[in-house]
C-alpha cells in the first residue's frame, strides 16, 4: 500500500480537542481506498474506511475531498496536507530567529532560575516546536529533573 495523499484536520473549541487524519492510498495497480482516523488529541485513534473497497483514482479523489469538505463544514481546520496539492508556502520566520534561539537555550541551561519567564515545560515545548537541535545536551541534563514535564 502507498500513501499518495494524506490530510491531518484539527477540531478545538471548548473542552473539545478532536483530531481527524485522512489518507488515499494506493492498493493496486489503479486501485485506491481512502482511509480516516479520528478521535480526542493524544489518545488512540478509532480507525475507518471511506470506501468500502479499491476504486479508481478520480473515485478516490472524489471520497477524499467530500471527506475534507464534510469536516472543514464541521468546524475543523485543516493543519497538514502531504501529496496531492501543493502545501501552504512557509512562513518566513523573522530576522532574530537567532536571538529567540539563544533565550531558549539560556533558560535550558540555567532553568533554576528564581522567576523564570517560562516554565521549564513551555521552554522544553518551544524548542521542539522550533527544532533547534543545539537543545540536546541541555536536555539531557534536565533528564530526571524534578519538573513533571521532564519526567
Amino acid at each position: 500500500m502507498k500513501l499518495i495523499q494524506q490530510t491531518s484536520l484539527h477540531f478545538r473549541e471548548g473542552n473539545s480537542d478532536k483530531v481527524y487524519e485522512i489518507d488515499l492510498c494506493e492498493v493496486g495497480t489503479n486501485t485506491y481506498v481512502v482511509n480516516f482516523r479520528y478521535g480526542r488529541r493524544g489518545a488512540n485513534l478509532k480507525e475507518g474506511a471511506k470506501t468500502t473497497s479499491p476504486v479508481t483514482r478520480a473515485e478516490a479523489d472524489k471520497a477524499f475531498n467530500a471527506l475534507v469538505n464534510e469536516k472543514t463544514k464541521k468546524g475543523y481546520r485543516v493543519v497538514n496536507t502531504e501529496g496531492g496539492a501543493p502545501p501552504p508556502p512557509k512562513r518566513v520566520l523573522p530576522q532574530d530567529a537567532d536571538a529567540r534561539e539563544q533565550a531558549i537555550l539560556k533558560q535550558l541551561s540555567t532553568p533554576t532560575q528564581s522567576k523564570p519567564k517560562w516554565s521549564l515545560s513551555r521552554v522544553i515545548w518551544r524548542a521542539g516546536e522550533l527544532k533547534i537541535r543545539a537543545d540536546a545536551p541541555l536536555l539531557i541534563n534536565l533528564i530526571g529533573s524534578a519538573d513533571e514535564a521532564v519526567l
